[in-house]
């Protein structure tokens, strides 16, 4: 009797966990994860020189996450975790980041975001991220505009803030390995090199 009280009682928290997953009004910006592949990509027997800007948040409303319908506001700065991403990127991939003599990369986030919807045995989300991408020469010449996007989805009994987390930061650590793996892009910092 007393066994099946206690397995009643588990299954009864689990289900109230599982339906109504706990967050505040706040969500906090999540450090990147580390890039999951790349292939170096060298132009002309050289590593690609480029210097990151500053990514402005574009995005239209300050809700990072909706849960259950509500909205959960970000706390932090993306653009310089957005920032911060791009250097670390491309460095793994084997390009020089400098401030100087080489083409200026920048951008907007104009979306980064999840949704969580409650569910048992259960809760799913969701997460999405876009940036607008630029590449200008040592003018400013604007030689590259390009979006890239990422996304990312996750189902767990006991979804939490943490978990959210690394979900918004695995959607956008896509959308910059995107960014990078583009030949294009790669194409056009060459193009911008400055000797």
């Amino acid at each position: 009797m007393k066994r099946t009280a206690s397995s009643l009682l588990f299954t009864l928290l689990l289900t109230v966990s599982a339906c109504a997953p706990n967050f505040g009004v706040r969500l906090s910006v999540p450090s990147l994860p580390d890039p999951q592949s790349f292939v170096a990509a060298p132009v002309e027997g050289e590593s690609v020189r480029v210097k990151v800007g500053s990514f402005v948040d574009a995005r239209p409303s300050m809700t990072i996450l909706v849960v259950d319908g509500r909205d959960v506001v970000s706390e932090g700065s993306l653009g310089s975790v957005v920032q911060d991403g791009f250097q670390r990127y491309f460095r793994e991939a084997g390009a020089r980041v400098t401030l100087i003599n080489a083409p200026l990369i920048e951008g907007e986030i104009t979306n980064w975001s999840a949704k969580v919807t409650p569910g048992f045995p259960s809760s799913d989300a969701v997460a999405s991220a876009r940036i607008k991408v630029t590449i200008k020469d040592s003018e400013f010449h604007l030689l590259y505009r390009a979006n890239f996007s990422g996304e990312a989805t996750i189902s767990h009994p006991l979804l939490d803030e943490e978990k959210v987390q690394e979900l918004l930061a695995r959607a956008m650590g896509g959308a910059i390995e995107a960014a990078i793996k583009d030949e294009s892009l790669i194409a056009q910092l060459s193009r911008g090199r400055v000797e």
